[in-house]
């Protein structure tokens, strides 16, 4: 069963549109998905609901869950077979450059690949966590395909992306059925979702991440900010300067200090 759009069996011919991808690199790649595969993917009659044993609902998280067991349906853990394929990799090594990249084994028990979101849901401005869960090792590249397959623009949901402060979003990339969004992770690529505005359908995607054997992984890029890597916790960035000393707050607060002090230090 053919999975992946036959136009991007070679990703290497997209190389330089990644590497010159702003506020950092990345693509956005349409029709991601085979036609037939996609038109049989169903996430309408498959919901996390039932099964979700993490649901975010925090200052910064709202209305969004996330899949860490088995439940998931035949089409969806395809994908996300095909994406932690050897095949697949020696592609995202030819696009980005990044020769020891290679993808965890810890399975969809520690990592949420499938991703719901629901009316007003949002994630707030953050980088993601800076390791692989076993081996520390650092956490590079993410790629992002929205599955829904009916949407509309004022609906919202669409991917922001941020400078290397997380204060300004310099991209927006929106939210279309069989889309896919391939990103550099780094400490400094800031990224989140766009609040969802009376949409009638849930916002369905698939996310994995990605990592680097080397611990010096972006050597190779020419960046707009520090090209180092350095391990933190997932750090969002609040609305406004005076949130952190909410006392709600503190665990970000706790963490965006964390994250300062290291990329000063790096």
């Amino acid at each position: 069963m053919k999975v992946i759009n036959k136009t991007y069996d070679n990703l290497e011919k997209f190389s330089s549109e990644f590497m010159m991808g702003k506020p950092y690199p990345h693509i956005v790649l349409d029709d991601f998905l085979d036609k037939d595969f996609f038109s049989n993917l169903n996430t309408e009659a498959f919901t996390i609901e039932k099964h979700r044993n993490d649901h975010l609902d925090t200052f910064l998280e709202r209305n969004k869950s996330n899949s860490r067991n088995v439940n998931l349906s035949e089409k969806i853990r395809l994908l996300v077979e095909e994406l932690n394929k050897e095949k697949f990799l020696i592609e995202l090594r030819k696009l980005t450059g990044i020769k020891e990249l290679f993808q965890t084994t810890v399975g969809n028990t520690k990592l949420s690949n499938y991703h719901e979101m629901y009316k007003s849901g949002f994630v707030g401005t953050h980088v993601d966590h800076s390791s692989e869960p076993i081996s520390g090792l650092p956490h590079v590249l993410n790629i992002l395909i929205y599955l829904t397959k009916e949407w509309e623009k004022s609906w919202g949901g669409s991917t922001l992306l941020a400078n290397k402060n997380g204060r300004k979003i310099e991209k927006i990339v929106e939210y279309t059925p069989n889309r896919a969004v391939i990103f550099l992770h780094s400490p400094f690529t800031f990224h989140g979702v766009q609040e969802l505005n009376n949409n009638q359908k849930k916002r369905s995607s698939v996310y994995v991440d990605y990592y680097s054997k080397s611990k010096d992984p972006y050597k190779h890029l020419n960046l707009n900010f520090k090209n180092v890597w350095f391990k933190h916790p997932p750090t969002f960035i609040l609305p406004k300067l005076k949130d952190f000393f909410i006392w709600k707050n503190r665990s970000y607060l706790k963490r965006m200090i964390k994250h300062k002090v290291k990329s000063i230090i790096a």
